[in-house]
């Protein structure tokens, strides 16, 4: 099924994609390429005159460091497999190039800024642990396949971002158990994002890959350990959740294409079982037609549910 009006096609699947410890990074952890329709169909996303992907709001050409981010690992991971090669360099180049413009200087770091975000109700100028760590994927991979220092300097600064806290006006956190966290949308609340809090993990395991780092290595092992004492918290019987603050459900799309991936991702670089468990069980509800229902119709109930207990603990 596709949903034209949003331009996600839920037909493509984003499985598993390689899997390695090895220091030199091939394709990325997830096999995101098949996404690639959402901006060469022109319907989730476009590319502008230099090549570089955008969307529109209202009547308003957008800009998104993420798209471009994961544009660039798109276009690395089909010049990988062969596909278009000269085509897919020349468009990985200009994506690095772009998010070069786009970058700044911080507290001895490299970063990113992002326009603000009703939902986590962000102000311009606030700085992702997802995008922080994919773009630490792109960099490192683009200075192995150019052999520029420039490229890992980039990266050795992206890193260095990832202990900047919230406080300092970064996206690091410890909840109240003391269990390490990077904020996809660090906003006054905590809101913990699953997916983004591993594809910023991504991003470590890459640099100690690349680098050897011993403190990369220390801080992946802290967030293998976060995610295996709070990851009960997305579950829910009949499906999974998107974080912790809003516990909204997620998509059917964000079911099959992110959440049951990654699982199947850390268990296969893990080896812990916790991983895999989830993996079947969220990979069940996907398939079980009495679960769509109770998802859909949970969607339109549980966030009035969740509204009245929070009224009722304000009370």
């Amino acid at each position: 099924m596709r949903l034209q009006v949003s331009g996600i096609d839920n037909s493509i699947t984003l499985g598993v994609g390689e899997i390695s410890f090895d220091s030199t990074l091939g394709c990325y952890y997830q096999n995101i390429a098949p996404a690639i329709i959402h901006i060469n169909n022109k319907k989730f996303a476009s590319l502008d005159e230099h090549g570089i992907p955008y969307y529109i709001s209202g009547n308003e050409k957008k800009y998104s460091i993420v798209l471009v981010i994961q544009y660039g690992q798109m276009c690395f991971d089909l010049m990988k497999k062969g596909i278009d090669e000269e085509n897919n360099f020349k468009k990985l180049l200009k994506c690095v190039e772009w998010l070069d413009s786009k970058s700044e200087f911080f507290i001895g770091t490299k970063i990113w800024r992002s326009e603000s975000n009703d939902q986590y109700q962000l102000d311009d100028g606030w700085v992702s642990g997802m995008y922080q760590g994919q773009a630490l994927s792109l960099y490192l991979r683009a200075y192995q396949l150019l052999e520029k220092p420039e490229y890992l300097n980039s990266a050795e600064l992206i890193f260095k971002s990832f202990f900047i806290t919230y406080e300092q006006g970064g996206f690091v956190r410890k909840d109240n158990f003391g269990n390490l966290w990077f904020e996809e949308y660090p906003g006054k609340e905590p809101s913990f994002v699953l997916n983004g809090f591993i594809y910023a993990m991504f991003g470590i395991l890459d640099f100690y890959r690349v680098t050897k780092n011993p403190q990369a290595l220390a801080v992946w092992e802290d967030c293998v350990n976060t995610l295996e004492k709070n990851l009960h918290k997305y579950d829910v019987w009949y499906w999974s959740l998107y974080d912790q603050l809003k516990k909204e459900l997620v998509s059917y799309y964000y079911m099959k294409n992110v959440h049951i991936p990654l699982m199947e991702i850390m268990y296969l670089l893990t080896n812990k079982e916790i991983f895999n468990k989830f993996a079947k069980k969220w990979k069940k509800s996907l398939n079980n037609r009495f679960h769509k229902i109770v998802v859909q119709i949970m969607y339109r109930i549980r966030p009035r549910l969740l509204k009245i207990k929070s009224n009722a603990k304000c009370k």
